[in-house]
């Protein structure tokens, strides 16, 4: 009998995932884009300090409730692709040493997959925006979190390799037994 599955796309801002998830979405299969990305671009637009850079506890809750939203939206008995995952969040926090108690025990009601996808730091493709402030070096730290806090929740960690977009959804899908 077919399941839901809930793959987990993860990394540092700028290393490809949301490139990823689009073109597994052009093969047809149910994506969520990133929630933290349209926290940041709608607290933008309306003025707000809901920013991570701002208050990373308040815009962490609010990309949790966004996340916890996404997770109930999966596509029943098929494979659901997810540009981050909540643990996501609970990284962030650890990286600027902000309590995640609270979001720990969460997390655990909200299983996905037991292999999570990360893109690793690649300087060659990482560009700042008005959404992605952070600097390489930043971003590094950002994913060592990433790999940490996966890794903490019992999670295996697939580092997806630095090749062209199609290449890395290929190596995704054939881990995944889907090619």
């Amino acid at each position: 009998m077919p399941q839901t599955k809930r793959i987990i796309i993860t990394g540092g801002p700028g290393t490809g995932k949301s490139t990823i998830i689009d073109l597994l979405e052009e093969r047809g299969y149910p994506c969520h884009c990133e929630v933290s990305r349209a926290v940041i671009k709608e607290q933008l637009e309306k003025g707000s300090d809901l920013l991570p850079w701002n208050d990373l506890s308040g815009f962490s809750d609010t990309v949790f409730k966004g996340q916890t939203g996404q997770y109930h939206q999966a596509e029943p008995n098929k494979i659901n692709f997810f540009d981050r995952g909540l643990p996501d969040v609970i990284a962030y926090l650890r990286k600027d040493l902000l309590p995640t108690e609270a979001l720990d025990d969460l997390v655990e009601h909200y299983p996905y997959h037991n292999e999570v996808f990360v893109t690793p730091p690649w300087e060659e493709i990482y560009k700042n925006d008005e959404e992605r402030r952070e600097d390489f070096e930043t971003m590094q730290a950002i994913h060592n979190a990433l790999v940490e806090t996966y890794e903490h929740f019992g999670y295996t960690v697939v580092e997806v390799p630095k090749e062209d977009s199609y290449k890395r959804v290929n190596f995704i899908l054939k881990r995944l037994g889907l090619q």
